[in-house]
């Protein structure tokens, strides 16, 4: 599996060069508030987990793959490490730039370690909804014809998603909405992180299995 996850990472060296966008990217982010970071930053991170679908079909990855001693399965299992090792990366980015965002935003309220673990929480939540509904798709279809159902899509919903949910907080709720939800999670804080990393991973799981079985049945 890791040596499949090392494949995939190396096939995509061309796009390595985009990471270096995510902190900035976070950085403006944190500019309204730096609550939004680390979901931010797991979704960020997460989403060149796709690129290794885009490799695999200009340079026919996938025939490739087929001609090592490995199982489908396998192939899959690598894809999914490393779509989580870049989500917990994307998460750790956004939670070490935090206080430096802290330092200019227009919400100068920082979390302490309770509401944190919320947000973590919520994070992989966010990386378990967003792996379901991308790949799937992206197994089943490729990157040409899944990019659509299997990543803009998804990656639209998520961005209409946080812009309804960051206007709604500014000027409905004044700033409150996200804080209001964090208190309460904070009150909460072993139920409500329990809750959301356990329906995290049962996401990722059903996630996994689908892609196991579509890739396992499906033709070149």
């Amino acid at each position: 599996m890791f040596e499949m996850m090392k494949l995939d990472w190396a096939a995509t060296k061309y796009y390595h060069k985009r990471i270096l966008m995510v902190p900035l990217c976070l950085l403006v982010v944190g500019w309204f508030s730096s609550l939004y970071m680390v979901p931010m930053g797991a979704f960020l991170l997460f989403s060149i987990s796709v690129n290794p679908f885009a490799v695999e079909e200009k340079g026919d990855l996938n025939r490739f793959y087929l001609t090592l001693p490995v199982k489908r399965k396998v192939v899959v299992k690598g894809r999914y490490a490393l779509s989580l090792a870049l989500c917990l990366g994307g998460i750790l980015l956004g939670v070490v730039l935090m206080p430096l965002a802290n330092l200019y935003s227009f919400s100068k309220w920082y979390p302490d370690f309770k509401w944190m673990a919320a947000i973590v929480s919520f994070s992989f939540l966010f990386c378990g909804l967003t792996s379901l509904a991308m790949y799937p798709q992206l197994f089943r279809l490729g990157y040409q014809k899944g990019k659509i159902w299997g990543y803009y899509l998804p990656a639209g919903m998520i961005c209409l998603i946080y812009i309804i949910i960051t206007e709604y907080d500014a000027k409905v709720k004044g700033g409150m909405f996200m804080t209001e939800l964090l208190i309460y999670a904070s009150e909460h804080i072993l139920a409500v992180s329990g809750s959301l990393l356990a329906l995290g991973a049962m996401l990722l799981g059903i996630s996994y299995l689908l892609s196991v079985w579509i890739y396992g049945r499906r033709e070149f």
